[in-house]
């Protein structure tokens, strides 16, 4: 009788624990014990395919198609175990001409520097670069690629791949805002352009 209470005692202490480790991340800033639960239970909450990922460091972009839409997250592992989603924006802005979907998403890191997601959903196969730039001029589509650079502090190159294309990177926050995406081809004309 005394040894089967002991055995109790242990079971319900194990339990106990397992019920601590699986809700632990919960109570710890968002954060989970896999990437793909970070993915999962996070902004959108739905489930999908992860049609694009890059490493960044200690950094991911993914791309999530949950079938109905596609989003852009930025998943975060600061420790060999823990996953959380910094950042994520729906891919849902609609080009002039409608050959591809945009989005981008910025938030505060320190001291003036943002985390900033760009990404592409990109509907014409012709379509193999976009080139995101914060250029002044607002007459976007009488300038060439060299005037676009020359004119912008922020100027970045993304290869479409699957359809999609992403980028991460740290931004002043003198440089946030404005941005314009630009559907690039093979042969270096824009041919989609918001």
């Amino acid at each position: 009788m005394k040894g089967n209470v002991f055995f109790k005692k242990h079971h319900f202490i194990i339990f106990i624990l397992l019920i601590i480790i699986y809700f632990a991340p919960f109570f710890l800033g968002g954060y989970f014990w896999t990437e793909r639960s970070a993915i999962r239970n996070t902004f959108p909450n739905q489930d999908g395919i992860v049609v694009f990922e890059k490493d960044f460091k200690n950094k991911k972009v993914i791309i999530l198609d949950t079938g109905q839409n596609k989003y852009i997250k930025l998943i975060e592992n600061n420790f060999w175990f823990l996953y959380r989603s910094i950042l994520v924006g729906g891919i849902d802005i609609n080009s002039s001409n409608k050959k591809m979907n945009i989005t981008w998403a910025a938030t505060h890191q320190e001291a003036g520097i943002y985390y900033t997601l760009f990404a592409a959903d990109v509907f014409d196969k012709g379509i193999v670069k976009v080139i995101v730039s914060n250029e002044s001029n607002l007459e976007k589509k009488d300038l060439s690629l060299i005037e676009v650079e020359e004119q912008s502090t922020i100027f970045i190159e993304l290869d479409v791949e699957n359809g999609v294309a992403a980028h991460y990177t740290l931004i002043p926050s003198v440089d946030v805002g404005g941005f314009s995406f630009r559907g690039i081809d093979a042969e270096g004309n824009v041919i989609s352009i918001y």
